[in-house]
């Protein structure tokens, strides 16, 4: 028997089982490959993940309460006013003998000007034009006798309704003002009733009262106070004594009591040698350190 065709016929059989497994066994490997790049694919997603997890826990900023222990720094420190010193001058609007040498003073001046009078309007205008602060001196009873009062003068006994009226009327005489002192008024201002009545008027007129002090019983700060009406009183009256040595005096005066306390308001009358002496030793005063300003930054 010829074994040679049986031996090439086992070879064929044995080349296509190879071939068999190799198409069942090796191709395998080239199909499950897909899945393995997708795996590797998918792997550059997850950092987005981990920054938002980073992100979930990172510590948020403390709160404010939680900062409070930490001292803060001070304020910037404000500029301190030296001694300063308020000058009113009363009783303009008789006449215009000495406005044009008072309204030449460089420093701040508060005219205080009587209503009705001749030269009331006048003396306000010009005052205004130079822009110093002007406020009605309101005429009220004295307990002297040797005075001539005011056809004006509000007096003791008077009516709520009678004071408003007189009030209303004198108010109107001047440009809109921002306070009220009295002129004369030792027996006014002593009586409660009627400087209640004064003080209801300006609350309801948003004015200030500035107190001459003419009477050491005067109820005018008491009044203010409980009505809550702004107020301020005199220091010292420069010009009782009209000699010019004795106004220089009392202006000094004034000056050592601003720097003892701070602050002083002092009153002049519509005089020439009250004017003469102011137009020499304010601006003295001023280099001097003190800082004269209007009475309305005075009243509290």
């Amino acid at each position: 028997m010829n074994l040679r065709p049986v031996a090439v016929l086992a070879a064929i059989a044995a080349l296509l089982i190879g071939f068999i497994y190799w198409r069942e066994h090796a191709a395998m490997p080239a199909k499950k490959a897909p899945a393995k790049v997708s795996r590797t694919k998918i792997a550059p997603a997850k950092p987005p993940r981990a920054k938002k997890r980073a992100a979930a826990v990172t510590p948020a900023p403390p709160p404010a309460a939680a900062t409070a222990a930490v001292p803060a720094l001070p304020p910037a420190a404000k500029k301190q006013k030296g001694p300063v010193v308020a000058i009113v001058i009363d009783d303009f609007g008789y006449n215009m003998n000495n406005v044009d040498q008072f309204l030449a003073i460089k420093e701040p001046i508060t005219l205080s000007i009587l209503p009705g009078e001749r030269y009331t309007k006048e003396v306000a205008r010009r005052a205004r034009e130079r822009g110093d602060e002007i406020i009605l001196h309101l005429p009220l009873e004295s307990w002297r006798s040797d005075v001539k009062e005011e056809a004006v003068t509000i007096r003791s006994g008077m009516s709520g309704p009678d004071i408003d009226s007189k009030l209303k009327k004198e108010l109107s005489d001047l440009p809109p003002v921002g306070g009220v002192s009295n002129h004369m008024g030792s027996k006014a201002t002593e009586d409660r009733k009627v400087m209640t009545d004064v003080i209801k008027y300006l609350k309801g007129n948003g004015l200030y009262f500035f107190d001459s002090l003419t009477s050491p019983r005067s109820v005018c700060r008491e009044v203010a106070s409980q009505a809550g009406v702004r107020y301020a009183r005199r220091d010292r009256f420069l010009d009782n004594d009209n000699d010019p040595a004795a106004i220089e005096a009392k202006l000094r005066d004034v000056k050592k009591l601003a720097i003892a306390r701070g602050r002083a308001i002092a009153i002049g009358h519509d005089r020439k040698n009250t004017a003469a002496v102011l137009a020499k030793t304010m601006p003295e005063m001023s280099r001097e350190g003190i800082e004269f300003v209007y009475l309305s930054e005075m009243v509290e």
